[in-house]
């Protein structure tokens, strides 16, 4: 089989989709041909290289949305790659979710629109709503990454061909390296705090991610001075400017390889997930593989994964909630903790492992060619 795979977050990009991406096409490759189509200008535009099962192509991307896709357009349509292939797919982004259900009408072959998190949340409120319920109605199949975002869309009863297709992680590429452990150490020395717990935020802290509201709660819980925020990532300036106002112990990191970025989990007591909406983070599959506790709310795809035996949650926006479960967390025995930790790890490894979500793909792609 051949897949024509169309998306804006792919490596070199950064971040949890991007990462998500590269993984979900590495696998499906070891069962049939991905052909990858990037949207992206830090590559020449329509630069074709080949891969192992597969190729990669550079799409130029315009400020006008519109241009864009009838530039792609043009590239595609005596493309016999596409003309020839069996199956397209439109992994997130709103280019992908724009013009992929369109072109594929024009080609004639099944779409396969994958949603993750932001492209629904992002656009289902917004002027981009009718791009994105247009794909969800001409979409041959709707995979999503939440079993939330399943019934969201299934409820909107205009695609009945939805299905959950949660992220996954290779424990045996998170391994603790003794590299990893003294950068750790070098970093752990670095922090200058009185405090006895760093409490990890992890990722880009857009709004959605609370990060806000997990502040506050920390200040009422009265642990405020007992903890230091280790934010791993970009930060919203607003959020650094109330750290810095209240005078809350945090530093700042920016990892640029996997070693800097294992490194700075390792030195944190727990990660925080303090989400009012979301995907399936990245984040929760990292900490696990490397043992680190999780504090979350129970938001998005957080719940398909983590509940009171292997986490630490909370209710979504509930100050209550939120602040017995730093308290517990807090509280925790060495022991306690340990036991949370294993037991989330044996879960992801049961249900979350990389050969289930490619099955997942698998099982869709037979379906819908």
């Amino acid at each position: 089989m051949s897949i024509i795979w169309f998306t804006e977050n792919y490596p070199p990009n950064k971040g949890g989709m991007s990462r998500s991406c590269d993984r979900i096409i590495s696998n499906l490759r070891k069962h049939h041909t991905v052909h990858i189509y990037h949207f992206t200008n830090k590559q020449k535009a329509f630069k074709t290289v080949a891969n192992v099962r597969g190729s990669y192509t550079s799409i130029p991307v315009f400020e006008d949305s519109s241009h864009s896709l009838n530039v792609l357009w043009a590239h595609l349509k005596e493309n016999k790659q596409i003309i020839n292939c069996d199956s397209l797919v439109a992994y997130g982004c709103h280019l992908s979710l724009k013009g992929m259900p369109i072109i594929s009408k024009w080609l004639q072959k099944p779409l396969l629109t994958c949603i993750r998190g932001n492209d629904f949340d992002n656009a289902i409120f917004s002027q981009k709503k009718q791009d994105l319920l247009y794909s969800i109605r001409n979409s041959a199949a709707i995979a999503c990454v939440t079993k939330e975002k399943v019934e969201r869309i299934k409820n909107m009863q205009i695609n009945k061909n939805v299905y959950f297709t949660p992220n996954s992680i290779d424990f045996s590429e998170w391994k603790i390296l003794n590299s990893d452990k003294l950068l750790a150490k070098k970093y752990k020395q670095e922090i200058e705090t009185n405090t006895n717990c760093i409490i990890g935020l992890i990722g880009y802290l857009k709004q959605k991610k609370g990060i806000d509201f997990f502040i506050d709660n920390l200040q009422k819980s009265k642990l405020i001075n007992k903890i230091h925020l280790r934010i791993v990532g970009e930060i919203e300036m607003h959020i650094e400017d109330k750290l810095i106002k209240n005078n809350i112990h945090y530093s700042k990191a920016t990892p640029n390889s996997k070693t800097e970025l294992i490194a700075n989990y390792l030195i944190c007591d727990a990660v925080a997930i303090p989400s009012i909406y979301d995907g399936m983070p990245n984040v929760i599959f990292e900490a696990a593989s490397l043992n680190i506790p999780l504090i979350a709310s129970r938001a998005g795809g957080i719940p398909d994964i983590l509940n009171s035996e292997n986490a630490f949650l909370f209710d979504v926006l509930s100050e209550y909630s939120c602040i017995k479960a730093i308290s517990h967390f807090y509280e925790s025995d060495k022991k306690d903790l340990i036991e949370k930790s294993k037991n989330l790890k044996t879960k992801i490894k049961e249900e979350f492992n990389s050969k289930i979500e490619t099955q997942n793909y698998l099982n869709i792609f037979e379906k819908i060619s």
